[in-house]
């Protein structure tokens, strides 16, 4: 099992305590992230993931990249993309494009593909 956790946990508090208060682009994109996610964080717990576990899953051996205020990991099938701001996940099918549930079917309900990134404690 891979330890993609502290890998993002620490890609995300570098991203939120040095890249953010320096830019106001970045300040505008957390401002805008933190409303999404109180807009939509009770329906995303619904669906909390443990963020080691579907990378293995997904794309496995994936190595996480920071895109923005993401964290991409790319794999031969499926795309994981993970938000460092409001700590949540969602899993792109690269031959569809589309967004997928977590048994890999495409989806065009946004509730059923953001999944909520568990904190360690709760892993």
């Amino acid at each position: 099992m891979s330890d993609t956790k502290s890998a993002y946990s620490s890609a995300s508090r570098h991203y939120i305590e040095d890249i953010v208060p320096g830019s106001e682009k970045e300040q505008e994109r957390h401002r805008k992230a933190k409303e999404r996610e109180t807009k939509h964080n009770d329906d995303w717990i619904q669906r909390s993931v443990n963020i080691n576990d579907i990378v293995d899953k997904f794309t496995p051996g994936a190595v996480g990249r920071r895109k923005g205020y993401k964290v991409k990991y790319v794999g031969k099938d499926y795309i994981v993309l993970a938000d460092m701001i409001a700590g949540y996940l969602r899993i792109i099918d690269k031959h569809t494009g589309g967004f997928v549930t977590l048994d890999g079917t495409v989806s065009k309900d946004g509730k059923e593909t953001h999944f909520k990134i568990l904190k360690r404690k709760d892993m």
